[in-house]
């Protein structure tokens, strides 16, 4: 037992003595940046007389990750780092290391990036996962299979990729992703959703995509080059992750919820005529010359709507009813038809025959949702 109960403190040292060593030299790396986290005027003047002499030697900037030979300088760096490891929140601590250089590969030279992101591949596992975790968003390349491979999982996510709405909650978008005033919300909602899925599962973002079913390639390209373009210019790619991270906390509080599972349920699904019928008996009585919902056309409509409220998916991404799909004439009636009662449950108050349909849509995609998850 006391061999067992003195591993503990062992390893942990290990592991902290790795984690210095690594952010000693980034902290060199960026240290007109992250000067500021904190040292001594005596020690910060020595690390800056270690950097200025590489620099007049060699007329590029220092590259270099070795410790410094003057003491004081090698003081100074240490003294730095310690407290970025003794931070409370080491992700906050470790993101002016790594900011918006290290994802969009401009202002700083790359051969920078290779050393962080080499030495961190090679130490990795010798990290405690606090680090490792903490490391996740600053680091860009680490996480892969091999050089060029897929991108693997993210460490310590705790939510699964069957677990996230392919359509964020409107509440959560709300909360979380207000600063990309610049992106429309159905964007918003959808990127959130993708990115999350690849943070679970790996890979990229088109697979992601294809995991939550948003197929086609024109709505895909959003993902790889509308927004994270747009992140990386506006500078806002630290506080996607971190709104991420938020998101992915308030999922883990809620119920567990296979989404996944809902989709694959409902793949060829259609509200059956008998409960389209039994929906319509509790409906007003029309008082215009509207034409009535009654015709086969606006159930399968509405069943997309019920497929939406269960799967937390998009009305774009709704399948097409498997006996009419193969024919693109009564495909594209359905999908008019589709976006028509869309609009007219998104506008009761001025449809109150709508405002009547709506909640028992509601009630049923609630009762069929708790009978999927319930036969599972």
């Amino acid at each position: 037992m006391a061999s067992s109960a003195s591993t503990g403190p062992k390893r942990q040292a290990q592991q902290y003595f790795t984690e210095l060593i690594l952010l000693t030299g980034l902290v060199m790396i960026c240290w007109p940046r992250i000067q500021p986290v904190g040292t001594t005027r005596p020690l910060a003047a020595a690390v800056d007389r270690h950097l200025a002499i590489h620099d007049g030697v060699d007329s590029r900037p220092y590259r270099s990750t070795a410790a410094p030979v003057d003491a004081l300088a090698c003081a100074g760096l240490l003294q730095v780092t310690d407290r970025i490891l003794s931070a409370d929140d080491l992700r906050e601590a470790l993101s002016p290391l790594a900011p918006e250089e290290n994802r969009n590969r401009t202002g700083i030279p790359p051969t920078r990036h290779l050393i962080w992101d080499n030495v961190f591949k090679k130490q990795r596992s010798a990290c405690s996962e606090r680090f490792q975790q903490a490391a996740d968003t600053i680091v860009p390349t680490f996480r892969r299979t091999g050089k060029g491979g897929f991108r693997l999982p993210a460490t310590g996510v705790g939510l699964r990729p069957e677990h996230i709405p392919a359509c964020l909650p409107q509440e959560l978008a709300d909360r979380h992703l207000g600063f990309l005033s610049d992106t429309t919300p159905k964007m918003r909602r959808r990127a959130a959703a993708v990115f999350l899925v690849r943070r679970a599962r790996g890979g990229g973002l088109d697979t992601a995509a294809q995991f939550l079913g948003i197929n086609p390639e024109n709505k895909r390209m959003g993902y790889t080059q509308l927004l994270n373009r747009r992140l990386r210019a506006s500078g806002k790619a630290r506080d996607f992750e971190q709104a991420l991270d938020a998101i992915t906390a308030e999922l883990l509080k809620g119920p567990v919820i296979d989404y996944q599972h809902r989709r694959e349920v409902l793949a060829t699904w259609t509200l059956e005529p008998e409960d389209w019928q039994h929906i319509l008996t509790r409906l007003p009585d029309l008082t215009s010359h509207r034409k009535p919902l009654s015709d086969d056309r606006r159930r399968l409509a509405v069943s997309a709507y019920i497929w939406t409220r269960v799967t937390e998916g998009e009305p774009d991404f709704a399948p097409c009813p498997p006996h009419i799909a193969p024919d693109p004439a009564l495909r594209a009636v359905w999908t008019r038809e589709r976006h028509n009662v869309f609009h007219w449950l998104r506008t009761t108050d001025h449809q109150p025959y709508y405002g009547a349909l709506k909640p028992l849509l509601e009630a049923h995609a609630e009762h069929l949702a708790k009978a999927i998850d319930h036969c599972q």
